[in-house]
């Protein structure tokens, strides 16, 4: 389309453009959002890194590398390789918890607790699973990283075995006295069977393990057996 030609005062000919539409500045993100996309996918490259390599190669560099953002903004969000670390950790309880409730709305309370050692499994050795238990072995050789570390789990397992408790009334049955000690008991057993699956091929070994934790909940509740 032409634009039309308007004369001016001082007899030139001035063009207006009619059909180009004026261009809306661009709209940026929020500080506070950009700030949380990038500590993100650090959380996430710092997984893949864990998973892929190990924690002796999982440096700084490496995970702003994987994640595709500069090292200034990787020291901005997380200042030392132990605050990242604390911030992984953080990151998987927070999606295994999710994905430990997302399980509940597909069978009901007492086959769930039943089928807890397989949900479990499926959860926990999941490369961010390993790549906890990376963090958790290189605490041993790093005090600060093991002070803040101890601190934080006692958090998590403390909600944890509330968690717990609650799932166990759900399906209609009263907590055991030491069903903590049988909560902890679990989720070692568990991170053993993945941490020996990263470098063994034994699937069906891991199977009856699992289905041994399945008989050993049914022992430690046996009215469960009514609930099903």
């Amino acid at each position: 389309m032409t634009a039309p030609t308007l004369a001016s005062s001082t007899g030139q000919v001035r063009v207006e453009a009619m059909d180009t539409p004026a261009q809306s500045p661009r709209l940026r993100r929020p500080q506070a959002e950009r700030s949380a996309d990038t500590r993100a996918k650090l959380i996430q490259a710092a997984i893949t890194c864990l998973y892929r390599t190990g924690y002796s190669a999982t440096t700084v560099s490496s995970v702003a590398d994987e994640a595709g953002v500069s090292r200034g903004a990787m020291t901005h969000q997380f200042p030392a390789k132990t605050d990242l670390m604390l911030a992984v950790v953080q990151s998987v309880f927070e999606s295994d918890s999710a994905a430990y409730n997302a399980t509940i709305l597909e069978m009901e309370p007492a086959r769930w607790l039943v089928a807890l050692p397989q949900t479990m499994w499926s959860v926990i050795s999941r490369p961010s699973g390993i790549a906890v238990m990376e963090i958790m072995l290189a605490s041993r050789s790093e005090p600060d990283l093991a002070e803040k570390l101890r601190a934080q789990q006692k958090r998590i397992d403390e909600r944890a075995h509330e968690w717990s408790a609650e799932r166990v009334r759900a399906a209609g049955l009263e907590p055991a006295p030491e069903a903590e000690a049988i909560h902890e008991l679990y989720v070692a057993a568990v991170r053993g069977l993945a941490l020996e699956a990263v470098f063994m091929n034994n699937a069906d070994g891991v199977q009856r393990s699992l289905r041994v934790l399945s008989d050993m909940m049914r022992r430690f509740y046996p009215d469960i057996e009514d609930k099903l």
